[in-house]
Protein backbone atom coordinates (compact mmCIF):
# COMPACT_ATOMS: atom_id res chain seq x y z
CA UNK A 1 0.00 0.00 0.00
CA UNK A 2 2.79 2.44 0.92
CA UNK A 3 4.51 1.64 -2.36
CA UNK A 4 1.25 2.29 -4.24
CA UNK A 5 0.65 5.57 -2.42
CA UNK A 6 4.22 6.63 -3.10
CA UNK A 7 3.83 5.87 -6.79
CA UNK A 8 0.55 7.81 -6.92
CA UNK A 9 2.12 10.82 -5.20
CA UNK A 10 5.04 10.78 -7.59
CA UNK A 11 2.64 10.56 -10.52
CA UNK A 12 0.61 13.53 -9.29
CA UNK A 13 3.72 15.61 -8.72
CA UNK A 14 4.81 14.87 -12.27
CA UNK A 15 1.39 15.99 -13.53
CA UNK A 16 1.30 19.27 -11.61
CA UNK A 17 3.16 21.37 -14.21
CA UNK A 18 0.68 20.44 -16.94
CA UNK A 19 -2.36 20.82 -14.70
CA UNK A 20 -1.48 24.40 -13.86
CA UNK A 21 -2.20 26.35 -10.69
CA UNK A 22 -4.70 28.91 -9.52
CA UNK A 23 -1.95 31.17 -8.19
CA UNK A 24 1.78 31.40 -7.74
CA UNK A 25 3.47 29.53 -4.94
CA UNK A 26 4.26 31.63 -1.85
CA UNK A 27 7.97 31.92 -2.60
CA UNK A 28 7.28 32.88 -6.21
CA UNK A 29 4.79 35.53 -5.15
CA UNK A 30 7.26 36.92 -2.61
CA UNK A 31 9.95 37.18 -5.27
CA UNK A 32 7.52 38.75 -7.75
CA UNK A 33 6.29 41.28 -5.19
CA UNK A 34 9.87 42.30 -4.45
CA UNK A 35 10.65 42.60 -8.17
CA UNK A 36 7.65 44.78 -8.97
CA UNK A 37 8.01 46.83 -5.80
CA UNK A 38 11.54 47.77 -6.90
CA UNK A 39 10.37 48.45 -10.44
CA UNK A 40 7.53 50.75 -9.38
CA UNK A 41 9.72 52.51 -6.81
CA UNK A 42 12.55 53.12 -9.28
CA UNK A 43 10.04 54.49 -11.79
CA UNK A 44 8.78 56.93 -9.17
CA UNK A 45 5.22 55.68 -9.59
CA UNK A 46 2.47 57.21 -7.50
CA UNK A 47 0.38 54.08 -7.92
CA UNK A 48 -0.30 51.13 -10.16
CA UNK A 49 -0.85 47.42 -10.42
CA UNK A 50 0.00 44.12 -12.08
CA UNK A 51 -2.73 41.49 -12.44
CA UNK A 52 -2.28 38.15 -14.21
CA UNK A 53 -5.31 36.00 -15.01
CA UNK A 54 -4.81 32.53 -16.46
CA UNK A 55 -7.62 30.27 -17.67
CA UNK A 56 -10.16 32.44 -15.86
CA UNK A 57 -8.36 32.38 -12.49
CA UNK A 58 -6.17 35.07 -10.99
CA UNK A 59 -2.60 33.80 -11.01
CA UNK A 60 -1.00 36.88 -9.47
CA UNK A 61 -1.75 40.42 -8.35
CA UNK A 62 0.40 43.27 -7.09
CA UNK A 63 -0.96 46.66 -6.04
CA UNK A 64 1.30 49.63 -5.45
CA UNK A 65 0.83 53.06 -3.91
CA UNK A 66 -2.36 55.05 -4.06
CA UNK A 67 -4.67 57.00 -6.31
CA UNK A 68 -3.35 60.21 -4.78
CA UNK A 69 -0.09 61.29 -3.19
CA UNK A 70 -1.73 61.64 0.21
CA UNK A 71 -2.21 57.90 0.22
CA UNK A 72 -5.87 58.25 1.12
CA UNK A 73 -6.96 55.89 -1.67
CA UNK A 74 -4.62 52.86 -1.68
CA UNK A 75 -4.64 51.05 -5.02
CA UNK A 76 -6.61 47.79 -5.09
CA UNK A 77 -8.61 45.87 -7.68
CA UNK A 78 -11.45 48.39 -7.40
CA UNK A 79 -9.26 51.41 -8.24
CA UNK A 80 -10.51 53.14 -11.39
CA UNK A 81 -8.23 54.73 -13.99
CA UNK A 82 -8.86 56.67 -17.15
CA UNK A 83 -7.23 54.16 -19.47
CA UNK A 84 -6.34 56.30 -22.52
CA UNK A 85 -5.98 54.28 -25.74
CA UNK A 86 -6.91 50.96 -24.14
CA UNK A 87 -10.36 52.50 -24.70
CA UNK A 88 -10.01 51.54 -28.37
CA UNK A 89 -9.53 47.85 -27.61
CA UNK A 90 -12.47 47.70 -25.22
CA UNK A 91 -14.75 49.65 -27.58
CA UNK A 92 -13.85 47.13 -30.29
CA UNK A 93 -15.62 44.44 -28.25
CA UNK A 94 -18.86 46.35 -28.84
CA UNK A 95 -18.12 46.60 -32.56
CA UNK A 96 -17.54 42.85 -32.78
CA UNK A 97 -20.78 42.13 -30.90
CA UNK A 98 -22.71 44.23 -33.40
CA UNK A 99 -20.93 42.49 -36.27
CA UNK A 100 -22.00 39.13 -34.89
CA UNK A 101 -25.56 40.42 -34.57
CA UNK A 102 -25.53 41.29 -38.27
CA UNK A 103 -25.75 45.03 -37.61
CA UNK A 104 -22.24 45.90 -38.82
CA UNK A 105 -20.24 44.77 -41.84
CA UNK A 106 -16.54 45.41 -41.28
CA UNK A 107 -15.86 45.59 -45.02
CA UNK A 108 -18.76 47.87 -45.99
CA UNK A 109 -18.10 51.58 -46.61
CA UNK A 110 -18.32 53.80 -43.55
CA UNK A 111 -20.88 56.55 -44.09
CA UNK A 112 -21.81 59.91 -42.64
CA UNK A 113 -25.35 61.22 -42.59
CA UNK A 114 -26.31 57.57 -42.85
CA UNK A 115 -25.81 57.65 -46.63
CA UNK A 116 -22.61 59.24 -47.90
CA UNK A 117 -19.46 57.06 -47.85
CA UNK A 118 -16.37 58.56 -46.22
CA UNK A 119 -13.56 58.53 -48.78
CA UNK A 120 -10.00 59.70 -49.10
CA UNK A 121 -10.46 62.37 -51.81
CA UNK A 122 -7.30 61.11 -53.56
CA UNK A 123 -9.00 57.72 -53.97
CA UNK A 124 -12.70 58.41 -54.61
CA UNK A 125 -13.33 54.83 -55.72
CA UNK A 126 -11.78 53.21 -52.63
CA UNK A 127 -14.22 53.29 -49.70
CA UNK A 128 -12.95 53.36 -46.13
CA UNK A 129 -14.14 50.47 -43.98
CA UNK A 130 -14.32 49.53 -40.31
CA UNK A 131 -11.79 46.75 -40.87
CA UNK A 132 -9.34 49.35 -42.16
CA UNK A 133 -10.10 51.66 -39.24
CA UNK A 134 -9.59 48.86 -36.69
CA UNK A 135 -6.30 47.77 -38.28
CA UNK A 136 -5.09 51.37 -38.71
CA UNK A 137 -4.88 51.08 -42.50
CA UNK A 138 -7.65 53.60 -43.27
CA UNK A 139 -5.28 56.26 -44.71
CA UNK A 140 -6.16 58.73 -41.93
CA UNK A 141 -3.14 60.77 -40.92
CA UNK A 142 -1.71 60.21 -37.42
CA UNK A 143 -2.26 63.92 -36.79
CA UNK A 144 -5.88 63.95 -38.03
CA UNK A 145 -8.18 65.92 -35.66
CA UNK A 146 -10.85 63.88 -33.91
CA UNK A 147 -12.41 66.09 -31.23
CA UNK A 148 -15.02 67.69 -33.50
CA UNK A 149 -16.77 66.22 -36.57
CA UNK A 150 -14.50 66.20 -39.63
CA UNK A 151 -15.89 68.19 -42.58
CA UNK A 152 -16.09 65.10 -44.79
CA UNK A 153 -17.90 66.74 -47.69
CA UNK A 154 -15.50 69.70 -47.82
CA UNK A 155 -12.21 67.83 -48.18
CA UNK A 156 -10.46 67.94 -51.54
CA UNK A 157 -7.59 65.96 -53.13
CA UNK A 158 -4.99 68.29 -51.62
CA UNK A 159 -6.21 67.79 -48.05
CA UNK A 160 -3.30 67.54 -45.61
CA UNK A 161 -5.24 67.52 -42.32
CA UNK A 162 -7.08 64.22 -42.46
CA UNK A 163 -5.82 61.95 -45.22
CA UNK A 164 -2.44 60.63 -46.32
CA UNK A 165 -1.36 59.94 -49.88
CA UNK A 166 -1.76 56.21 -49.29
CA UNK A 167 -4.70 54.22 -50.64
CA UNK A 168 -7.16 53.03 -47.96
CA UNK A 169 -6.38 49.50 -46.81
CA UNK A 170 -2.84 49.50 -48.21
CA UNK A 171 -0.66 51.08 -45.53
CA UNK A 172 -0.41 51.07 -41.72
CA UNK A 173 -0.41 54.37 -39.81
CA UNK A 174 -1.73 54.62 -36.25
CA UNK A 175 -4.28 57.44 -35.96
CA UNK A 176 -6.53 58.39 -33.07
CA UNK A 177 -9.30 59.23 -35.53
CA UNK A 178 -9.44 55.51 -36.34
CA UNK A 179 -10.31 54.83 -32.72
CA UNK A 180 -12.86 57.62 -32.73
CA UNK A 181 -14.71 56.06 -35.66
CA UNK A 182 -15.64 53.12 -33.42
CA UNK A 183 -17.95 55.35 -31.41
CA UNK A 184 -19.74 56.50 -34.53
CA UNK A 185 -20.09 52.92 -35.78
CA UNK A 186 -21.51 51.57 -32.51
CA UNK A 187 -24.00 54.41 -32.20
CA UNK A 188 -25.21 54.16 -35.79
CA UNK A 189 -25.67 50.38 -35.57
CA UNK A 190 -27.20 50.21 -32.08
CA UNK A 191 -29.24 53.41 -31.85
CA UNK A 192 -27.69 54.01 -28.42
CA UNK A 193 -24.88 56.19 -27.16
CA UNK A 194 -21.57 54.34 -26.95
CA UNK A 195 -21.71 54.50 -23.16
CA UNK A 196 -25.27 53.17 -23.03
CA UNK A 197 -24.55 50.31 -25.42
CA UNK A 198 -21.31 49.22 -23.72
CA UNK A 199 -22.90 49.47 -20.27
CA UNK A 200 -25.84 47.27 -21.27
CA UNK A 201 -23.97 44.69 -23.33
CA UNK A 202 -20.45 44.59 -21.87
CA UNK A 203 -19.99 46.26 -18.48
CA UNK A 204 -23.23 45.41 -16.66
CA UNK A 205 -23.25 41.68 -17.58
CA UNK A 206 -19.80 41.36 -15.99
CA UNK A 207 -20.50 43.68 -13.06
CA UNK A 208 -17.77 46.08 -14.19
CA UNK A 209 -17.43 49.60 -12.80
CA UNK A 210 -16.80 51.50 -16.04
CA UNK A 211 -18.09 54.43 -18.09
CA UNK A 212 -17.01 56.77 -20.87
CA UNK A 213 -17.55 59.75 -18.57
CA UNK A 214 -16.46 59.97 -14.94
CA UNK A 215 -19.79 61.18 -13.60
CA UNK A 216 -21.53 58.16 -15.14
CA UNK A 217 -19.42 55.60 -13.26
CA UNK A 218 -21.59 53.35 -11.08
CA UNK A 219 -19.07 54.10 -8.31
CA UNK A 220 -16.73 57.06 -8.85
CA UNK A 221 -15.32 57.00 -5.33
CA UNK A 222 -12.32 54.85 -6.34
CA UNK A 223 -11.28 57.02 -9.32
CA UNK A 224 -7.56 57.80 -9.30
CA UNK A 225 -5.90 61.12 -9.99
CA UNK A 226 -3.67 61.25 -13.06
CA UNK A 227 -0.06 62.35 -12.64
CA UNK A 228 2.42 63.69 -15.15
CA UNK A 229 5.76 62.18 -16.16
CA UNK A 230 7.55 64.18 -13.47
CA UNK A 231 5.11 62.96 -10.83
CA UNK A 232 3.30 66.28 -10.54
CA UNK A 233 -0.48 66.31 -10.53
CA UNK A 234 -2.14 66.44 -13.95
CA UNK A 235 -5.81 66.17 -12.95
CA UNK A 236 -7.68 65.22 -9.81
CA UNK A 237 -10.44 62.63 -9.86
CA UNK A 238 -12.92 65.27 -8.73
CA UNK A 239 -11.94 67.44 -11.70
CA UNK A 240 -12.59 64.59 -14.14
CA UNK A 241 -16.05 64.14 -12.66
CA UNK A 242 -16.86 67.85 -12.79
CA UNK A 243 -15.60 68.37 -16.34
CA UNK A 244 -17.39 65.33 -17.73
CA UNK A 245 -20.65 66.31 -16.04
CA UNK A 246 -20.39 69.75 -17.65
CA UNK A 247 -19.41 68.64 -21.16
CA UNK A 248 -20.20 64.99 -21.89
CA UNK A 249 -23.00 64.30 -24.38
CA UNK A 250 -24.54 60.89 -23.71
CA UNK A 251 -26.89 60.93 -26.67
CA UNK A 252 -26.73 58.82 -29.81
CA UNK A 253 -25.10 61.13 -32.36
CA UNK A 254 -23.01 59.05 -34.79
CA UNK A 255 -22.17 61.97 -37.10
CA UNK A 256 -20.62 64.03 -34.33
CA UNK A 257 -19.15 61.49 -31.90
CA UNK A 258 -15.59 60.81 -33.03
CA UNK A 259 -13.76 61.07 -29.72
CA UNK A 260 -15.34 59.04 -26.89
CA UNK A 261 -13.79 55.78 -28.10
CA UNK A 262 -10.30 57.29 -28.54
CA UNK A 263 -9.24 57.40 -24.90
CA UNK A 264 -12.12 58.44 -22.64
CA UNK A 265 -12.95 55.20 -20.81
CA UNK A 266 -12.76 54.99 -17.02
CA UNK A 267 -12.62 51.43 -15.68
CA UNK A 268 -11.56 49.52 -12.59
CA UNK A 269 -8.52 47.27 -12.54
CA UNK A 270 -10.79 44.31 -11.90
CA UNK A 271 -12.86 45.37 -14.91
CA UNK A 272 -9.76 45.36 -17.10
CA UNK A 273 -8.93 41.89 -15.82
CA UNK A 274 -12.39 40.56 -16.67
CA UNK A 275 -12.29 41.93 -20.21
CA UNK A 276 -8.76 40.62 -20.65
CA UNK A 277 -10.02 37.24 -19.48
CA UNK A 278 -12.74 37.32 -22.13
CA UNK A 279 -10.27 38.19 -24.88
CA UNK A 280 -7.88 35.47 -23.69
CA UNK A 281 -10.52 32.79 -23.09
CA UNK A 282 -12.23 32.71 -26.48
CA UNK A 283 -14.74 35.44 -25.69
CA UNK A 284 -15.84 34.17 -22.28
CA UNK A 285 -15.40 35.66 -18.80
CA UNK A 286 -16.88 33.35 -16.20
CA UNK A 287 -20.46 32.54 -17.15
CA UNK A 288 -20.71 35.46 -19.59
CA UNK A 289 -19.98 34.97 -23.28
CA UNK A 290 -19.17 38.42 -24.66
CA UNK A 291 -17.95 37.23 -28.06
CA UNK A 292 -17.99 33.99 -29.99
CA UNK A 293 -14.65 32.15 -30.14
CA UNK A 294 -14.51 33.02 -33.85
CA UNK A 295 -14.95 36.74 -33.21
CA UNK A 296 -12.32 36.74 -30.46
CA UNK A 297 -9.90 35.02 -32.81
CA UNK A 298 -10.69 37.36 -35.70
CA UNK A 299 -9.55 40.30 -33.60
CA UNK A 300 -6.05 38.76 -33.51
CA UNK A 301 -5.80 37.59 -37.09
CA UNK A 302 -3.79 39.00 -39.97
CA UNK A 303 -6.58 40.94 -41.66
CA UNK A 304 -5.06 40.55 -45.13
CA UNK A 305 -5.56 36.77 -44.90
CA UNK A 306 -9.33 36.85 -44.48
CA UNK A 307 -11.64 36.21 -47.47
CA UNK A 308 -13.11 39.43 -48.84
CA UNK A 309 -11.00 41.59 -46.54
CA UNK A 310 -10.74 45.29 -47.39
CA UNK A 311 -7.24 45.33 -45.83
CA UNK A 312 -4.46 44.63 -48.33
CA UNK A 313 -1.38 46.05 -46.60
CA UNK A 314 0.48 44.66 -43.59
CA UNK A 315 -0.27 46.02 -40.14
CA UNK A 316 0.89 45.08 -36.62
CA UNK A 317 -2.77 45.29 -35.62
CA UNK A 318 -5.54 42.78 -36.00
CA UNK A 319 -8.78 44.52 -35.02
CA UNK A 320 -7.71 47.05 -32.39
CA UNK A 321 -5.29 44.43 -31.05
CA UNK A 322 -1.55 45.02 -31.42
CA UNK A 323 0.81 42.06 -31.69
CA UNK A 324 3.82 42.44 -29.42
CA UNK A 325 6.57 39.82 -29.61
CA UNK A 326 8.99 39.94 -26.72
CA UNK A 327 12.69 39.24 -26.78
CA UNK A 328 11.97 35.60 -25.86
CA UNK A 329 9.79 35.16 -28.95
CA UNK A 330 6.44 34.95 -27.13
CA UNK A 331 3.64 36.92 -28.81
CA UNK A 332 1.07 38.91 -26.84
CA UNK A 333 -1.99 40.70 -28.23
CA UNK A 334 -3.54 43.84 -26.78
CA UNK A 335 -3.23 47.58 -26.46
CA UNK A 336 -1.34 50.20 -24.48
CA UNK A 337 -2.66 53.52 -23.24
CA UNK A 338 -0.28 56.41 -22.61
CA UNK A 339 -1.34 59.78 -21.28
CA UNK A 340 0.94 62.20 -19.43
CA UNK A 341 2.61 59.99 -16.80
CA UNK A 342 0.01 57.21 -16.99
CA UNK A 343 0.78 53.83 -18.59
CA UNK A 344 -2.04 51.31 -18.99
CA UNK A 345 -1.62 47.93 -20.67
CA UNK A 346 -4.02 45.08 -21.38
CA UNK A 347 -2.41 42.15 -23.19
CA UNK A 348 -3.39 38.51 -23.70
CA UNK A 349 -1.54 35.32 -24.64
CA UNK A 350 -4.35 33.31 -26.24
CA UNK A 351 -2.67 29.89 -26.37
CA UNK A 352 -2.39 29.74 -22.58
CA UNK A 353 -5.57 31.81 -22.04
CA UNK A 354 -3.60 34.39 -20.05
CA UNK A 355 -4.39 38.09 -19.59
CA UNK A 356 -2.13 40.74 -18.05
CA UNK A 357 -3.14 44.15 -16.69
CA UNK A 358 -0.22 46.53 -16.10
CA UNK A 359 -0.69 50.10 -14.84
CA UNK A 360 1.83 52.73 -13.72
CA UNK A 361 0.74 56.25 -12.80
CA UNK A 362 3.05 59.29 -12.70
CA UNK A 363 6.13 57.84 -14.42
CA UNK A 364 8.37 58.76 -17.32
CA UNK A 365 7.73 56.64 -20.37
CA UNK A 366 10.64 54.52 -21.55
CA UNK A 367 11.52 52.79 -24.77
CA UNK A 368 9.85 53.18 -28.13
CA UNK A 369 7.20 51.48 -30.19
CA UNK A 370 3.72 50.41 -29.22
CA UNK A 371 4.66 48.87 -25.83
CA UNK A 372 6.61 50.73 -23.19
CA UNK A 373 9.77 49.00 -21.93
CA UNK A 374 8.34 48.79 -18.40
CA UNK A 375 5.30 46.89 -19.61
CA UNK A 376 7.44 44.72 -21.88
CA UNK A 377 9.53 43.62 -18.90
CA UNK A 378 6.36 42.76 -16.98
CA UNK A 379 5.17 40.56 -19.85
CA UNK A 380 8.56 38.87 -19.98
CA UNK A 381 8.26 38.09 -16.27
CA UNK A 382 4.86 36.51 -16.86
CA UNK A 383 6.28 34.48 -19.77
CA UNK A 384 8.69 32.85 -17.33
CA UNK A 385 5.86 31.86 -14.97
CA UNK A 386 3.79 30.34 -17.74
CA UNK A 387 6.70 28.29 -19.02
CA UNK A 388 7.44 27.02 -15.53
CA UNK A 389 3.81 26.16 -14.90
CA UNK A 390 3.51 24.23 -18.14
CA UNK A 391 6.92 22.64 -17.75
CA UNK A 392 7.85 23.45 -21.33
CA UNK A 393 10.62 25.41 -22.97
CA UNK A 394 8.28 27.44 -25.12
CA UNK A 395 4.80 28.80 -24.65
CA UNK A 396 3.49 27.54 -27.96
CA UNK A 397 1.06 25.13 -26.35
CA UNK A 398 -2.68 24.77 -26.55
CA UNK A 399 -4.61 24.18 -23.34
CA UNK A 400 -5.82 20.58 -23.49
CA UNK A 401 -9.21 21.16 -21.89
CA UNK A 402 -10.72 23.44 -24.53
CA UNK A 403 -14.20 22.50 -23.28
CA UNK A 404 -13.65 25.04 -20.51
CA UNK A 405 -13.78 27.72 -23.20
CA UNK A 406 -16.33 26.39 -25.73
Amino acid sequence: MKRLLGWALAFLLALLPSLGRAELAAEEKEAADAYFSRAFSRAGAVGGAVIVNRQGERLYSFFYGAGDKKGSRPVDEDTVYKVASVTKLISAIGVMQLKEAGKLNLDAPITYGGLQPIRNPRYPDAPITLRQVMSHTSSFLPSAPYISPPPWDQLGPKDTRYFSKQEPGAYYAYANLNGGMLCSAVERASGQSLNAYMTEHVFAPLGINAAYAAHLLPDASALSNTYMQDGLLYKRAEKYIQEDADSYDDTCSPDSHYNASVGSLYISLRGLEKLGQALACRGRAGDVLLLSPEAAEEMRQDQTSLPGSSVKGESPYGLCMYRFTGEDGVSWWGHQGRWEGLLVDLFVEPKSHTAVVFVMNGVKRSGAGEVDAKAARALLRVDEWLKAIEGREDIGFVVEDEEQFP
